[in-house]
């Protein structure tokens, strides 16, 4: 076992040893201090290779410790999730700039339930053109898909391919996408683009790069 998979390894056990259920990947890369979710992937696959856990794909938390290597393997098992939150599809990563290439994701993330409307979606955002609005780099926003905004709602749209999230703005057959960032200018979209929008922003969440205990919302 190398020290990084040991690492992932033990936060894993204490967590359960501390909350009585196992951790979300996203509380992983907090505890470990990973930036990315493909990181913390990464270790958990490479720990069931050598027999320390087993996952449960369809599974909220689904991690199992391996027994009896780990006596909290049947806690870890067994627990439920706390009510309070609920799993959402991260499917993205959205540019708070100018506009990114659109690829998807096939991941998880817990959101707060106020956030887990029906259909809802996550994105990661890249960028601070909206951090006037308190939408920061590297924040996970909730988006409820839908083809129609009213004006001054926030979107995520998609422009030539690309997504972003801004805040829609029509007049007539004009429209603009808005940062919410006084530096940055707004992006106009023309007749000849192929725009359409992905979904209304729902919220927010901040998580601290380093563990902290504490996540914001």
């Amino acid at each position: 076992m190398t020290p990084k998979q040991k690492r992932v390894l033990d936060f894993i056990l204490d967590f359960v040893s501390r909350h009585g259920y196992q951790p979300s990947q996203l509380e992983i890369a907090q505890g470990c201090g990973f930036e990315s979710l493909g990181t913390v992937q990464h270790y958990l696959r490479s720990l069931e290779r050598h027999g320390h856990l087993a996952r449960r794909s369809n599974a909220k938390r689904g991690l199992q410790l391996s027994a009896p290597a780990h006596p909290a393997a049947e806690i870890a098992g067994s627990a439920i999730a706390p009510s309070e939150r609920m799993e959402l599809p991260l499917v993205g990563i959205v540019a708070a700039g100018k506009p990114v290439h659109a690829y998807e994701l096939a991941d998880a993330i817990e959101v707060p339930s106020a956030m887990a409307g029906p259909g809802n979606v996550v994105y990661e955002v890249r960028g601070d053109s909206m951090v006037e609005m308190g939408i920061m780099d590297g924040d996970y926003v909730a988006v409820h898909p839908q083809s129609v905004a009213e004006n001054g709602q926030t979107v995520i749209a998609e422009v030539n391919g690309s997504i972003t999230i801004k805040k829609y703005l029509r007049k007539g057959n004009t429209i603009q996408l808005l940062p919410a960032n006084s530096a940055m200018s707004p992006i106009e979209v023309t007749e000849e683009d192929e725009f359409h929008i992905r979904g209304v922003l729902v919220g927010s969440m901040r998580f601290y790069r380093k563990w902290t205990g504490k996540s914001s919302t």
